[in-house]
């Protein structure tokens, strides 16, 4: 039973093997003959690169050359300059060879007896010999180079030429070529010829720096079939003389390229008979000089031969690699589920960065704000974050609100957006000055900045007592201004954050009206593309501000429905290309009915604080104010008095401080008015009261007062006046 059982196996064994040999057998012919196919196709290639390769070097010394000859004939004015002083000839040559590395030598031949008092032969000559540089006067009668054929035949045809390469006489190991071109005087009669010698070794650097192979070398043949240049160093297989040799043997055999521009013929090297080709080619451009590439077999067909090698072994060790590719597969199908579950822990993390990015955008509350403020912001980012921002916060009676668009987007994006939010924040917590925060923001946003990064930038500061608003732009979209018309706010033409440290910025001012609203935006809205790749552009953004004057509805909300429902039909589901960022204001200030208005001038003396006490007790008292908080107020105004006599006017000067008093039946304000000099205690640093008294620096504690006393402290300077407002929420007693 055994028997019966295994003789199946062993038919599909024979067969398998059958197969198998008969794969192998199939395998082989069918790489016997892509080798030969591709050794033609590889001939092929190699006959059409080399031609290339010779017609781009020769197209590339004939460039040089022309280089060097259109500059030498540019620098001819120099040497006419010069024609008048036959001395200073000298200084002109040698400039020439020391800012040209490459140049052997320059003379300036002049025509004989140009120069009578210098004797009929007069030739100005510097030579470069190695480091060395020497100037001489050449001529002699031993050299008469009037009897030179190159000077012949410049003066004859009155034209620049190249010479036919020759060699150095004082080194034969150095060959040269000479560019010879005429120089004229002012009367417009001939007055020398110029000769500049450069060494065939340049151009032969020229002709060797790339080839296709590493072993591949080029050669530098005269017309004649002689040796110009060969590479330094040693070159693999010793065959230049077998190949000169071969050059000039007309019975060898050669061959002509496809399209009849290179000749072509093999050789067997004499020493160790590796094989090789020769291709060279005669430029029109540079007949009669020929350029010759070097090839050698073992780099031409060595990657085939190789892979002749490698696809046998593939071949026998088929079942071996595919069972590696299954293993491989499995290993590559665990790789990818490993670098999805990644690829879900970097959204998520994403995720969580868009959240915290989203968090650090103040809330569109106004509740938490004022009643004389209402704004709403919008961030979309274009990716799952981005880079640009809106920050608002109010401090001492001043609305201070910012708009930025970081340069790029996604991570690096966010991340200065992040720095420049923290430092808006950090820097407008004690200075009111835009154009100074905005300094401050730019002096830190330059330094090392590596990735050369920047950030436009928009800085308000909204007085709200006033509704006076200073700005500062850095490069940002103007705003506008939407009241009974709309207006663009007029910004002056500053860099961007992180362009420049050195960057002076200024700030404007305006003045909101009651209700007037501000649009603040970033080019996401303007440059919003369509699916036609139109751009929104400003004028839309005009019409959707007209809109709503016209339906009477400027609020923050409806100026960022009305702007974000525009922008969306516009781009009708067309893939967001840059971060939206939309930021509205509103001024709503209140005006509600005084109960009491009383107003006091002091002089700037310590002595006149009895009446102010006076003063503040007797208001207190007309509005039936508990007493515990008529002493807080008294003793806060008392404080701030203080500091207008001590700081706002210097020692000897007479000055004023006036004091109004408003209330109404919900909050007591004191305004302190003086002509002093520019004094703002809001800026002052709150006094660190951790510290002990001699480590703790002088200033602060009557600020910090003064803001613990007082639910809000406003500072404006207008119109040279500093302007203090102290403002107190109470609850009015009807007696």
């Amino acid at each position: 039973m055994s028997k019966l059982n295994n003789k199946p196996n062993s038919v599909r064994n024979k067969s398998s093997i059958a197969i198998l040999i008969t794969a192998a057998v199939l395998m082989l012919l069918i790489s016997g003959i892509q080798q030969n196919y591709a050794r033609k196709q590889i001939r092929n290639n190699l006959e059409r690169n080399a031609e290339m390769e010779l017609i781009i070097k020769a197209i590339d010394v004939r460039h040089s050359l022309e280089d060097v000859s259109l500059a030498l004939r540019n620098r001819s004015w120099e040497f006419e300059q010069y024609l008048p002083y036959p001395d200073s000839l000298f200084a002109v040559t040698r400039r020439i060879v020391e800012e040209n590395p490459n140049f052997a030598g320059c003379c300036i031949a002049m025509v004989p007896n140009y120069y009578s008092e210098k004797g009929r032969l007069f030739e100005p000559y510097t030579l470069r010999r190695g480091e060395v540089i020497e100037t001489c006067q050449l001529a002699s009668e031993e050299h008469d180079y009037s009897i030179n054929k190159n000077f012949i035949l410049a003066a004859e045809n009155d034209s620049s030429f190249w010479s036919e390469p020759y060699h150095d006489e004082d080194d034969p190991k150095v060959t040269l070529i000479t560019y010879t071109f005429p120089i004229y005087d002012a009367s417009g009669d001939m007055a020398a010829i110029v000769g500049i010698d450069l060494s065939t070794e340049w151009i032969g650097k020229l002709l060797n720096s790339r080839h296709m192979f590493p072993s591949s070398y080029n050669l530098l043949l005269s017309g004649e079939g002689r040796l110009i240049y060969r590479p330094d160093g040693e070159i693999k297989h010793k065959d230049v003389d077998q190949i000169m040799g071969l050059v000039n043997d007309s019975t060898a055999k050669h061959t002509v390229s496809a399209s009849g521009l290179v000749t072509i013929f093999s050789f067997v090297d004499w020493e160790d008979h590796t094989k090789g080709s020769v291709f060279y080619y005669t430029p029109k451009s540079l007949s009669p000089w020929r350029i010759a590439v070097i090839n050698y077999n073992d780099e031409v067909f060595g990657p085939l031969i190789k892979m002749g090698w490698i696809n046998l072994l593939l071949t026998l060790a088929g079942l071996l690699i595919l069972a590696f590719i299954i293993q491989h597969s499995a290993k590559n199908l665990s790789e990818l589920q490993q670098a999805n579950l990644e690829r879900e822990h970097i959204e998520s993390e994403l995720n969580i960065a868009r959240n915290i990015q989203m968090s650090m955008v103040p809330k569109s509350d106004t509740s938490a704000l004022r009643e004389d403020c209402n704004i709403v912001g919008l961030l979309e980012p274009a990716r799952m974050v981005g880079g640009d921002l809106y920050s608002y916060f109010i401090r001492d009676e001043k609305l201070f609100f910012c708009i930025g668009d970081v340069s790029g987007k996604g991570v690096p994006a966010a991340l200065v957006m992040a720095v420049a939010n923290a430092l808006f924040r950090s820097v407008s917590a004690h200075e009111a000055n835009p154009a100074r925060i905005m300094h401050a923001l730019n002096e830190i946003g330059c330094q090392r900045n590596e990735q050369n990064m920047f950030a436009t930038f928009f800085i308000g500061v909204l007085d709200l007592p006033t509704g006076k608003l200073r700005y500062c732009n850095a490069g940002h979209e103007k705003p506008f201004a939407i009241g009974k018309e709309i207006k663009l706010l007029p910004a002056k033409p500053h860099l961007p954050l992180g362009v420049m440290d050195d960057m002076i910025y200024t700030a404007q001012e305006t003045v909101l009206q009651p209700s007037e609203s501000l649009f603040l935006y970033t080019d996401g809205l303007t440059e919003a593309k369509n699916e036609s790749h139109e751009l929104f552009g400003l004028k839309r953004i005009e019409k959707g501000l007209q809109d709503c004057i016209e339906n009477e509805s400027i609020t923050p909300e409806k100026l960022i429905q009305t702007m974000t429902h525009r922008v969306n039909g516009f781009v009708d589901g067309a893939e967001q290309s840059d971060d939206l960022t939309l930021l509205a204001i509103q001024y709503t200030p209140q005006e509600k009915p005084l109960i009491l208005y009383e107003n006091l001038t002091l002089n700037n003396k310590v002595s006149e604080i009895s009446k102010l006490n006076a003063f503040v007790q007797s208001a207190t008292a007309a509005l039936n104010m508990e007493k515990g908080l008529a002493n807080q107020l008294k003793l806060a105004v008392e404080e701030a008095v203080t500091n207008v006599i001590d700081y706002a006017y210097p020692n000897g000067t007479e000055g004023y401080i006036d004091i109004t008093i408003e209330a109404d039946e919900s909050r007591i304000r004191f305004i302190l008015r003086d002509s002093g000099a520019e004094f703002d205690p809001t800026a002052v640093s709150k006094a660190d009261t951790t510290l002990s008294i001699d480590e703790r620096p002088i200033g602060g504690l009557g600020v910090l007062l003064v803001r613990n006393l007082m639910d809000s402290i406003n500072y404006e300077r207008t119109e040279g006046k500093n302007i203090l407002r102290l403002e107190k929420m109470y609850k009015f007693a009807v007696h």
